[in-house]
């Protein structure tokens, strides 16, 4: 095994490198997004870069760091990689590599102690991040409750919510280059004697719509709910009960606000931790990034990266329950990939001194997919059967495996991450170099750019649109369901438009196979006990965590939603949010009747570029 591990990135390198890909082959969505995201641009807001030199860009920031005689040759390893779809790095490594000061991670948790001087330090130095375009995360429950005392003057003080208020209506106010808004994470422990003011924080359609509100929720608590007993609230400040509240009543107005909102969501802390190497040194993780797939010490950030599923699937007619992949290939990105983001922290500038520390002390990795219902769809499985929970724990575990050892690779060519001489691992001949590999965030803006469905999530519909940024919206078709049209000569003409009427499903068209319409099923025609069972599959291998959303029906009521908090728990999840369509007015995501309208492509101007040349085509 050391043998194995001095030698696998040489093997990776060499299979990376086999073949070139001059042209990147992106659709008409994923050239706006990227020009209005991510591709260089003048002081006059003009593009100046391809596809092809912004995946150069990042390769060679992130291929910097290697030795010498390695830097060109990762250069073009990380290249081929990202320019054949395989695996991206996060988003912020997409926008920042290679700029003078690259901020490259996703996301971070700041601390909030019971003190002006504590409140104010992490206001600014989370606003700073924010202007750099990263999310931040907080937990509120070391504040004391709203009217307590102020040195010792009843009344004054203005509780969690009150800070909450504050710190999302800063969000916008800092944004990086004027068009990229972060987000934010509030945790509230459900101890706190402001639990029920912050549950129904969001009560209003369109507060705090800058941050997402969960509840930290414990063992105990659970416990009590199924007990029926009744559960104290403990002021911080004191450590003292200020009274009891029925567990059960107190679960079931989350659940309810839960249904009516979409907030708040569950943080299963005592099973985030059990998976904390650091819990004994360093006491448990509280707070997790806005998305909630990433549990984070206090100024610890975490750099993130995603696997194109669909373009590591073997051919179909090598596929075979539960191994769709082709393990090789996927094993080589997947080393690659760790390795990308691991260099992005060491590239990495921040602009706070204490999250430089934390980073470097744990490097911290969260690997993720996307197009996972993709692959089930092209390889026949229906999302919400056991074979499909069966090809994602193969799937999970594989992606486990090969990221855990290309961190023993890199432990060993690198040396261990520092603060593992307070884990299990300190004595251990194999130490690796990243304390986490896998995270599965929800991977919106990678997902466009390799036009397949997000992260583990189900198909929203086969045509939808999305807000995508600012206001402006683009339009999609499964592609994966054009192809299996295709192949089954089935004409897709006036077709679509149909199914844009049925609301993006396929469900009672009669010119659609019956056994199309189970594989090819839209989020709200999967029972959301399937969406936890899913979510739990990939949890069992996910060393971080899962975001996911449980879409309900419109219909759906808090006994429902009470039920799936409960399963989550009970199958190991770290956390849960539900969302019950057309409980916001506004949705980022919707089906679309406007199915003649095709994805957006470049405009005319953008086709005349540097020399004349396509800076978006070619």
């Amino acid at each position: 095994m050391p043998g194995q591990i001095a030698t696998l990135f040489a093997s990776v390198r060499t299979a990376l490198t086999a073949t070139r890909t001059d042209r990147v082959n992106l659709t008409g969505n994923a050239h706006l997004l990227l020009r209005e995201r991510y591709l260089t641009a003048d002081q006059h807001g003009e593009v100046t870069e391809t596809p092809e030199a912004f995946f150069r860009r990042i390769a060679k920031a992130l291929a910097a760091v290697e030795e010498p005689d390695d830097t060109q040759p990762w250069e073009s390893a990380f290249y081929e990689v990202m320019a054949r779809l395989e695996f991206h790095p996060g988003s912020r490594t997409l926008a920042n590599a290679g700029s003078a000061r690259p901020q490259l991670a996703n996301c971070f948790v700041f601390p909030l102690e019971d003190s002006q001087a504590s409140i104010l330090q992490t206001f600014t130095d989370s606003s700073v991040v924010k202007g750099l375009g990263g999310g931040c995360g907080y937990n509120y429950s070391r504040i004391r409750p709203k009217g307590d005392a102020v040195r010792g003057t009843a009344g004054l003080a203005a509780g969690p919510v009150a800070l909450l208020k504050m710190f999302d209506g800063a969000t916008k106010l800092f944004r990086q280059r004027g068009r990229y808004e972060s987000g934010n994470m509030a945790v509230l422990n459900i101890d706190h004697p402001d639990v029920l003011q912050f549950i129904e924080a969001k009560k209003i359609d369109g507060s705090l719509n800058m941050t997402n509100i969960s509840l930290g929720i414990s063992d105990a608590f659970m416990h009590a709910v199924a007990a029926q007993a009744d559960w104290p609230l403990i002021n911080p400040r004191t450590g003292e009960a200020v009274r009891k509240i029925p567990a059960a009543e107190l679960f079931g107005t989350a659940c309810r606000l839960a249904c009516e909102t979409g907030d708040p969501g569950l943080l299963f802390l005592d099973r985030m931790n059990d998976d904390n190497p650091l819990r004994d040194a360093l006491g448990e993780i509280t707070a997790t990034n806005p998305c909630g797939e990433i549990g984070l010490y206090p100024y610890e950030a975490c750099n993130l990266g995603y696997l194109n599923l669909p373009k590591l699937l073997l051919p179909a007619h090598e596929r075979k329950t539960p191994y769709l992949f082709d393990e090789e290939r996927l094993r080589h990105v997947v080393a690659a990939g760790v390795r990308m983001i691991d260099n992005a922290i060491s590239v990495s500038w921040f602009p706070v001194e204490n999250i430089r520390e934390a980073v470097s002390a744990n490097r911290r990795v969260g690997l993720g997919v996307t197009g996972w219902a993709d692959c089930l769809a092209a390889s026949g499985i229906p999302y919400d059967s056991p074979e499909a929970l069966n090809c994602a724990e193969l799937l999970a575990s594989v992606i486990r495996d090969a990221a855990q050892t290309a961190s023993y690779a890199l432990g060993h060519e690198r040396g261990p991450f520092p603060n593992i001489v307070h884990t299990n691992w300190k004595d251990s001949d194999q130490q690796p170099r990243n304390i986490a590999v896998l995270a599965l965030p929800p991977s919106g803006n990678n997902a466009v750019i390799f036009d397949t469905a997000f992260s583990i999530e189900p198909f929203f519909g086969m045509t939808y649109s999305q807000q995508v940024f600012g206001n402006r919206r683009i339009h999609s078709v499964n592609q994966t369901l054009l192809a299996e049209l295709e192949h089954r000569g089935i004409p897709a003409d006036g077709l679509l438009e149909q199914i844009a009427q049925n609301d993006g499903s396929l469900a009672g068209l009669a010119h659609i196979p019956a056994d199309l319409q189970a594989v090819f099923k839209t989020a709200h025609e999967i029972a959301p006990e399937w969406h936890v069972r899913m979510q739990a599959a990939f949890q069992r291998h996910v060393d971080n965590a899962v975001t996911k959303t449980v879409n309900l029906p419109a219909d759906a009521t808090p006994q429902h939603v009470a039920s799936l908090y409960q399963q989550a728990w009970e199958l190991g999840c770290k956390g849960i949010t539900v969302y019950r369509d057309t409980s916001k007015n506004e949705q980022a995501i919707a089906w679309t009747t406007a199915t003649n309208q095709p994805a957006a492509q470049p405009a005319e101007a953008d086709c005349v570029g540097l020399d004349g040349a396509c800076k978006v085509c070619e």
